[in-house]
């Protein structure tokens, strides 16, 4: 497998994999978007709730609020032998408002300066006069298998798309440079030529367009564009380090499983 980036900022990566094939590229996919694990909040203690909305709606909405993935500091709960959460597996966040006011994500208080939301103005509830909130989030590690709050990315992938041009059939009528969506075919000389392959979507509109069937539209079988969406609780780089990291090792045990056969 080799690897190209040909986009990358702090949020996303756009990279190409050449010389693989669709089960190793799906793997790769599904461990970005459930395999990874991360930080979020398992359960609410609820004290005090005299709001307009339901516990179970709170609680709904406050375990969906991303925080920072601090994965690698705390253990997973099955790996931990306390029933609800200790200082070694998960992290308190609590929260008390008073109305009237709206509760934001950010008046979540961590017992942990590593483990804080990541968007502060999500918005929880609001309260009018009289009405108040108060409970504790127990945050622990968790996957996306088990629950999508616990996913932090977001990844796809695409075969490299192939365009082949019979110039004995072509009349050159140009048909098909205004009917690409992408707009990346267009006229040089006596030839049709393409801007940027990878950002053709293989709609097939430039080849149905064309009466001569002189472009033929297809992929290849071995070089995929992958495209990776942190949601921010890791950085993209930690992120594509990780997976990687992960596909490395189950590789490694599917190999030796094989072996001692």
């Amino acid at each position: 497998m080799e690897i190209e980036i040909f986009k990358k900022d702090d949020r996303e990566l756009k990279f190409l994999v050449t010389e693989s094939s669709v089960p190793l590229v799906n793997a790769l996919r599904r461990i970005f978007i459930s395999e990874i694990p991360s930080m979020a909040v398992d359960y609410l203690k609820f004290y005090k709730n005299n709001s307009p909305v339901f516990d179970e709606i709170i609680a709904h909405r406050v375990g969906l609020i991303p925080l920072n993935n601090s994965s690698e500091i705390y253990i997973a709960p099955e790996d931990c032998g306390c029933s609800e959460g200790c200082e070694k597996c998960s992290v308190t966040l609590s929260l008390e408002k008073t109305g009237p006011c709206t509760v934001y994500s950010k008046d979540l208080v961590s017992d942990d300066s590593d483990v804080y939301p990541i968007l502060e103005n999500v918005p929880i509830t609001k309260l009018t006069d009289g009405q108040d909130l108060k409970f504790d989030a127990i945050a622990r590690i968790g996957t996306a298998e088990d629950h999508a709050k616990w996913q932090i990315a977001n990844a796809a992938y695409k075969h490299v798309p192939k365009l082949d041009f019979n110039l004995d059939k072509c009349d050159f009528c140009e048909e098909c440079i205004p009917i690409c969506p992408k707009d990346i075919l267009y006229k040089e000389k006596d030839e049709i030529k393409v801007k940027d392959i990878y950002e053709c979507t293989m709609c097939r509109a430039c080849e149905e367009v064309c009466e001569q069937g002189a472009i033929k539209v297809s992929h290849q079988k071995d070089s995929f564009i992958f495209f990776v969406e942190s949601y921010e609780n890791m950085d993209v780089n930690d992120l594509v380090s990780k997976a990687l990291e992960m596909l490395s090792t189950k590789l490694d045990n599917l190999k030796n499983l094989v072996e001692n056969i």
